[in-house]
């Protein structure tokens, strides 16, 4: 009964120099202790590749439905220098694809689809670099917040072990610390894990686009004019 009393006393005194000093992110930091700065730090880095990642992807992935048609128009009039510029002008990856195949007409066909699909898979995996940092923080952060979590355990067994009390006084900074770092480090992961696959759909869905515009430039140069 008195460990109970203890507890409302210890929260009706935190409820009120809570409600007078306020609640900031600062606090929650200073609370979750030394294991909250490289979680800050991580995702801040998760949302700038997140970010960067995506505008790059979708500049270098706009859908021109034009493009393959116009370029073999230009080829079938011979054309090459008109077909080769209007790819260099797209600025996109597709644009890139096709001048490498232009560029490579008047060789065996093989060559010209072997030059396709080399400079897809320079696109692609472009479009797919630093990516991976996003990967390894959504599975770093977790982690780091159950770091936090032992943390705040210790803290907590420490406390006891000095005072020989188990009053909710004693045991609040290891119980903040315990409980924050924890959540997160949860936060920081799930948005780098859905950023990371959002961007990866991105880039499935063009390569799927661009297989399909490749597929009609080979038709097209095989077809007799």
């Amino acid at each position: 009964m008195s460990f109970i009393l203890q507890a409302a006393a210890a929260v009706d005194t935190t409820g009120v120099s809570s409600s007078d000093s306020g609640f900031s992110v600062l606090d929650v930091i200073a609370k979750g202790g030394i294991v909250m700065w490289p979680l800050l730090i991580l995702s801040v880095i998760s949302i700038y590749y997140i970010v960067e990642r995506y505008l790059y992807i979708k500049k270098r992935s706009k859908i021109d439905s034009n493009l393959v048609k116009s370029v073999l128009d230009k080829v079938y009039n011979g054309q090459m220098d008109s077909a080769s510029l209007i790819c260099e002008q797209n600025s996109t990856s597709l644009g890139n694809v096709l001048k490498a195949g232009v560029d490579t007409l008047g060789k065996p066909i093989e060559q010209v689809k072997e030059a396709l699909t080399v400079q897809s898979n320079i696109e692609l995996s472009t479009m797919e670099s630093r990516m991976g940092y996003i990967s390894i923080i959504s599975g770093i952060a977790p982690r780091l917040g159950f770091v936090g979590t032992i943390i705040g355990v210790i803290v907590i067994f420490y406390s006891i072990g000095q005072t020989a009390d188990i009053s909710i006084s004693t045991i609040s900074n290891g119980l903040y610390q315990k409980m924050i770092t924890s959540g997160t480090g949860l936060i920081v992961g799930m948005v780098a894990f859905l950023g990371y696959n959002y961007l990866l759909t991105m880039v499935d869905n063009f390569s799927l686009y661009l297989q399909k515009e490749v597929l009609e430039f080979i038709k097209g140069i095989n077809r007799p004019v």
